[in-house]
């Protein structure tokens, strides 16, 4: 027969009583402070990386030669200073992050993603090296590439060529257009992007594309493009309403009251609306469609006021009743002197699908020095 301490048994019964106290103040604090997926992460034995994981990891990126190009250190020689990078461990790039971690992303090249797959916290490895397929692209853009995009003449596609490629900016021209045929006139091209006179960055020809594709090139000039126009509507011009800017004068054209008067070198277009006449008027804004009524307040001589309600709100904007313009244009070739804040927005994506990259270390093989300051299962 065992014969126990009941003393003893007492007081075990007492201190571990405590530590359970203890314990689960500490896991209350815890979570209060840092969340609950703090406490799952504390109790890991082992935290490797797996897909869907978040980590903080310092790094160092370097050529094959051994060149420093990054890091997340302000010191890389002693690995000093700086500050980890936030990384959603995805290759997923349209996947978000946990709604715990927003700040962390997985906006990082493929190879150094993969790279860090199976890696543990505390832990320094090398990835690498990481083909230029996985990392910033095989083939960096230069002088003589094509591609095509129709963010330059909108939204008109377009085959260009690289004529001049610097840090400061790229210069392109339109090429392959002889055998075009009739097409639909750009709304706006284009101009010189590194003006900060907003007029100077875009142009805006006459509304040839009120007719689509009633476009046709006659000429071809190592800088530009003579287009003429050959309207195929005389009336009905646009089944919705319209509003055209054109040098100084704004008109609308209205589905039920705008006609054209054409001869061999001119346009005109004419809106007579008759007074009271009201019409709905639909655009898009992006985020939203906003529709509006629009009324024929008066026309005097060569003016047409209209009143404009939306949400209970009346404004009022004048019209003019004619507009006239050429049959021909000339559009231009060259897109010169496009900054670099411009690129990536305007035809970043063209490049891409065309096989190439505009970044500086495309074509080159990488290594990355990392080490996992924290690991977080989040997956």
């Amino acid at each position: 027969m065992i014969l126990f301490n009941t003393v003893m048994q007492n007081e075990k019964i007492a201190i571990v009583a405590l530590v359970i106290i203890i314990v689960g103040a500490l896991s209350v604090f815890l979570a209060a402070t840092y969340g609950e997926d703090i406490l799952n992460n504390l109790f890991q034995e082992e935290k490797t990386i797996e897909l869907g994981d978040c980590a903080d990891v310092n790094y160092i990126g370097k050529l094959v030669d051994g060149t420093v190009f990054d890091s997340s250190y302000t010191y890389p020689d002693n690995k000093t200073g700086g500050t980890p990078l936030n990384i959603f461990v995805t290759m997923n790039k349209s996947e978000a992050p946990p709604t715990e971690y927003p700040q962390y992303s997985s906006d990082l090249i493929e190879g150094f993603l993969e790279g860090l797959v199976g890696l543990k916290a505390g832990e320094t490895a090398t990835i690498g090296p990481i083909p230029p397929e996985k990392a910033y692209g095989a083939n960096k853009l230069g002088i003589g590439d094509t591609f095509s995009t129709s963010n330059l003449a909108m939204v008109m596609n377009q085959t260009v060529e690289v004529i001049e490629l610097t840090d400061e900016s790229i210069s392109l021209k339109w090429i392959g257009m002889e055998d075009l045929g009739n097409f639909t006139m750009p709304q706006m091209i284009i101009k010189n992007l590194s003006s900060l006179d907003q007029n100077e960055m875009v142009i805006y020809p006459p509304p040839y594309y009120l007719w689509e594709n009633s476009s046709k090139i006659i000429n071809i000039a190592d800088e530009t493009v003579e287009v003429k126009l050959t309207p195929t509507k005389g009336t009905n011009i646009s089944e919705t309403i319209q509003v055209v800017q054109y040098n100084d004068k704004i008109i609308f054209i209205l589905p039920d009251a705008t006609t054209v008067v054409l001869n061999d070198t001119s346009v005109t277009l004419t809106t007579s609306p008759e007074v009271g006449n009201n019409y709905t008027y639909s655009q898009d804004v992006g985020y939203e469609v906003i529709n509006m009524t629009l009324t024929i307040e008066s026309v005097v001589n060569d003016t047409i006021n209209i009143s404009i309600l939306y949400e209970g709100e009346k404004t009022y904007q004048l019209s003019n009743k004619t507009l006239n313009f050429d049959r021909t244009y000339s559009m231009p070739r060259l897109y010169k002197d496009i900054p670099p804040m411009y690129q990536e927005y305007i035809f970043g994506q063209d490049i891409i699908r065309a096989g190439y990259s505009m970044h500086e270390l495309a074509g080159k093989e990488l290594i990355f020095e990392v080490t996992i300051e924290n690991v977080y299962k989040t997956s």
